[in-house]
């Protein structure tokens, strides 16, 4: 380690007072000294060094595509992560403020669900309504075809009609009973998270 610092003492001492040094590595591993870095190893990193030795200023090398785009995804995933643990912690807020037991939030949830029984009521009514419409035009356009006679124009558009509205009404349903689902997920996570964060302020106040 002495022999290096001499090396390095002399090698400054070999160079103008007023003049800058730098230190760089090639790719060899072979470090060079020398009042000016060559174009090749700009962006390669170096350290700029005073006429005593001591490091002035150090530049990191510059980052490949490969590391830029890791750096870049990196950045990402931390905003995302403060994101959430942001989002969280509005909610969390939103809970206590909100409610005082877990039963408001059953009775909140409740309330949510009310409205989608009675459009999910209707609108099985409705398909009820129209299967015998239904029932009738097919059975009209099997006799027909049984006596191997056209189906009637108005009777295909009478068969088309009523399917059409049983199939939109059927996947309503299915769209309604989906985010009544949604619904009761959402308000049991809240429960869980409402029970945890009491547990939390019961535990500080012990």
């Amino acid at each position: 380690m002495r022999y290096l610092t001499a090396f390095i003492l002399l090698a400054l001492a070999s160079f103008p007072v007023a003049a800058k040094m730098y230190k760089w590595v090639d790719e060899q591993g072979k470090t060079h000294y020398g009042d000016s870095i060559p174009p090749q190893y700009a962006g390669q990193g170096s350290t700029e060094l005073s006429k005593k030795g001591m490091v002035i200023k150090k530049t990191d090398p510059a980052l490949t595509p490969e590391q830029r785009k890791a750096q870049e995804e990196e950045l990402a995933q931390k905003k995302e992560a403060e994101r959430k643990k942001e989002e969280q912690a509005r909610r969390d807020r939103a809970l206590i403020n909100t409610y005082t037991t877990e039963k408001e939030i059953d009775l909140v949830r409740n309330r949510n669900l009310q409205q989608g029984e009675l459009q999910l009521q209707g609108m099985e009514v409705r398909i009820k309504q129209i299967q015998p419409r239904l029932d009738q035009a097919r059975k009209q356009a099997e006799t027909f075809t049984a006596k191997k006679q056209p189906v009637p124009v108005y009777l295909q558009q009478e068969l088309q009609e009523a399917e059409n509205e049983t199939q939109r009404l059927q996947e309503m349903v299915k769209q309604r009973r989906q985010e009544m689902d949604a619904i009761r997920a959402r308000f049991e996570d809240d429960k869980k998270r409402f029970r945890e964060l009491r547990q939390i302020e019961d535990n500080a106040k012990k």
